[in-house]
């Protein structure tokens, strides 16, 4: 057995670029707890469930880290990288407010825009990082990617996406997910008690999509601003605030905020049997159909 290891060892390609790269990329992603409801998560498709949260809470059920491809690794840092040059970009035209990190002692100087030296080290090299905001009514909360000084009477939210050069080409309104994501982005914020909230604009947000081919499409509203340009790699969107079209996410989330603090007993869960398709995938199906934790909050009657 030692001598098929080794001799599986000597043949690993240790001299390819392309080899070493792999290895170095590929690996497990630490799993997000649930300790916080996220934005992002009541906006899946698939929607969220509050029983799995408040099971999840009751079993102290921890999610498992995921496994990353190196594909799929590399795609989601070139999203990040292309979020945090865009945030850069405007950071330098002094428009951006977020919270900025000092690479080099960690000093977090909360949002602003990017400050000129870091007033712990003296240190000129920042990293954006989100500001978050939780709503005191629901307990969801969201990271919102970029807050603009536009000349507005308040900073205008800005979410910032790459999307493969194909799709973009075709892009001809924000992604569904997107939009309703950024609608509740804006509520989020509103019901927020932090007062850096009263700083943002909630009745609108823009989503800026930024394709992954470089050169975009032909865009003739570059001509009418007198640019002497033909294509960009940039479309954006505004969203407009409608509560309607997030009363319902608003509600799941409120339901695992009114079990945590006691308010609510067990929520009910969105799956009818053991046998839907959904609970046959949830890490809590045991827990949720055991027995032992019956639901007693019908939250989607309220």
């Amino acid at each position: 057995m030692v001598g098929f290891l080794k001799k599986a060892k000597d043949l690993m390609p240790q001299r390819s670029v392309r080899y070493l790269l792999h290895k170095h990329m590929s690996g497990y992603d630490k799993a997000r707890p649930l300790s916080r409801v996220h934005a992002s998560e009541l906006t899946k498709p698939e929607g969220l469930c509050p029983r799995m949260y408040a099971l999840a809470d009751a079993t102290k059920f921890k999610p498992k880290d995921q496994w990353l491809t190196t594909s799929q690794a590399m795609t989601f840092q070139i999203g990040r990288d292309q979020e945090r040059n865009l945030v850069n970009w405007f950071a330098d035209m002094g428009k951006a407010v977020c919270h900025w990190k000092c690479i080099a002692c960690g000093r977090l100087h909360e949002f602003q825009t990017r400050p000129v030296a870091c007033a712990a080290c003296g240190v000129k090299a920042f990293e954006p990082r989100e500001v978050r905001f939780e709503s005191a009514v629901s307990g969801a909360s969201c990271g919102v990617d970029m807050l603009l000084s536009l000349g507005e009477p308040k900073l205008r939210p800005v979410e910032i996406k790459t999307m493969d050069k194909d799709e973009f080409k075709a892009l001809k309104a924000p992604l569904a997910e997107h939009r309703w994501r950024t609608n509740l982005y804006l509520r989020l914020i509103a019901e927020s008690d932090h007062s850096w909230s009263s700083l943002v604009a909630t009745d609108a947000a823009t989503i800026i999509y930024i394709s992954k081919g470089g050169y975009g499409c032909a865009d003739p509203e570059l001509k009418k601003w007198g640019l002497t340009e033909q294509y960009s790699p940039f479309k954006e969107f505004e969203v407009k605030r409608d509560d309607k079209e997030t009363d319902d996410l608003v509600k799941r989330a409120k339901a695992i905020k009114d079990f945590r603090e006691g308010k609510a007993g067990m929520p009910a869960g969105i799956c009818a049997t053991a046998m839907s398709k959904r609970a046959q995938t949830c890490p809590l199906k045991a827990a949720c159909f055991g027995g032992d934790h019956p639901p007693v909050y019908e939250w989607n009657d309220q």
